[in-house]
């Protein structure tokens, strides 16, 4: 190994350790964010759209107006917008995509949730996770989704340094932690077998981030979204 890439080693092992360092400390100290100047009532779900399928899906939902997600990586993990009245009841989803419709319905929790459209077994499911944000000042949020139905151990492992950040991930679940802020890449696996490197660029203290497993093609890929909470309407 030549001088320059040892230096290069060396230099990413030590931002993975600045990384991890966090990890296993103190628990994030949770505060609930102030999202609007009112307060939102009791009953009232924080939702967001993943699009797990080869291309752009149409949603038509109980708890939202008619949209489309596209299938870029940007436009893959929608932002979590607020929908009254929608919690402890089933919602009614109808799904299109690539010529093919399929309905659904889902319910949801008090605060957030997470819902997956992908498909299982030949057909378009979708799949509510019920999730969690996690607010502190000092650290970055980063949260591991393994969408990949078939895949029964999704990781995530500092590239450079192999360090694990998430091991056992199931299938349509997900692990977070808070981490110190600093840059980082990362390499998702399922059962071994590597996605391709996601360069995490800089975590911000106080940011919220989660790296997606998924396999819309059929082969591992990764990608990086900074959660965010639509404005209410």
């Amino acid at each position: 190994m030549s001088h320059t890439a040892q230096i290069r080693q060396a230099r990413r092992i030590l931002l993975g350790a600045a990384l991890l360092a966090g990890l296993g400390g103190l628990p994030a100290q949770a505060q609930a964010p102030m999202l609007y100047e009112q307060r939102l009532p009791d009953d009232t779900a924080f939702i967001r759209i993943i699009n797990g399928l080869p291309g752009e899906v149409s949603v038509k939902a109980d708890f939202a107006p008619a949209f489309t997600q596209g299938s870029a990586d940007a436009d893959r993990v929608g932002p979590y917008v607020p929908a009254e009245k929608a919690v402890g009841k089933e919602q009614a989803l109808e799904i299109t995509q690539g010529g093919e419709t399929a309905k659904a319905s889902v319910s949801f929790k008090q605060g957030y949730n997470t819902v997956i459209l992908q498909r299982q077994d030949g057909k378009l499911v979708a799949t509510n996770l019920p999730d969690s944000l996690e607010f502190n000042q000092i650290r970055a949020r980063l949260a591991f989704y393994n969408l990949i139905p078939g895949c029964a151990d999704g990781s995530l492992t500092l590239q450079g340094s192999n360090q694990a950040v998430f091991t056992g991930v199931a299938p349509n679940t997900t692990k977070s932690r808070s981490v110190n802020p600093t840059t980082a890449s990362v390499q998702a696996a399922c059962g071994g077998k590597p996605a391709p490197v996601q360069d995490l660029g800089k975590l911000d203290a106080g940011g919220q981030y989660s790296v997606w497993l998924m396999a819309p093609e059929g082969k591992p890929v990764t990608l990086l979204a900074r959660d965010r909470i639509a404005p209410r309407r």
